[in-house]
Order: structure tokens, then C-alpha cells, then sequence
């Protein structure tokens, strides 16, 4: 075959860990939900999950769907862009965010 690009692996947390872009919306979802004086129980009971889904959003142990990241915004007060403001904004942060322990 002619021109065809090379295969490329699918990403696998198993395997590879969280996204770095999973990592930083995590946070920043548990940035926002600390200042709003919220549980994680109260959070997830608002979500429609448990407060252990919670847990792993924000840790980035299981990805924020669109709806629920959008849900999200709503329930926290901020735009769904909010989530992602300050991601990539240099080459280091996201270095940090690799090396940063899981809370």
C-alpha cells in the first residue's frame, strides 16, 4: 500500500495510566468542588453517581463523559470550558502533572 500512515496504539490506562488532559480536569473538578464547600457524596448524589465515582473522576481513574462533565459545570457554577483552562499552557506543567502522587 501506498502512502498509508502507520498504525498507531490506542491508549490503554491499564497500561499507559490517565491521560494527562483526564489528570488536569480531575483536579480542577476537585479544585471547584473545595471551594464550593461540597462533598464528594453531595456531589455524586447531585450527579446521580456515588460519591467512589467521584473519587475516580477526580483522580482520573475513570473518564467524565461530555454529559456529565457538562452536568458538572452546571452543578459547580463554571463554564464546561472552566475544566480545561490552563491545560497545556507549557510543556513543564504537563511534566508536572506525570510526576504529581494520586490523592
Amino acid at each position: 500500500m501506498r502512502g498509508s500512515a502507520p498504525k498507531v496504539r490506542r491508549r490503554i490506562i491499564r497500561d499507559d495510566g490517565p491521560d494527562p488532559i483526564d489528570i488536569f480536569v480531575g483536579r480542577r473538578m476537585r479544585e471547584r468542588r473545595v471551594q464550593q464547600g461540597m462533598s464528594q457524596l453531595k456531589l455524586g448524589r447531585q450527579l446521580g453517581v456515588s460519591f467512589q465515582a467521584v473519587q475516580k473522576y477526580e483522580s482520573a481513574g475513570i473518564r467524565l463523559s461530555a454529559s456529565t462533565l457538562y452536568r458538572l459545570s452546571e452543578l459547580l457554577g463554571v463554564p464546561p470550558g472552566y475544566f480545561f483552562e490552563g491545560y497545556g499552557e507549557s510543556d513543564s506543567d504537563l511534566a508536572r502533572l506525570k510526576r504529581m502522587p494520586k490523592r
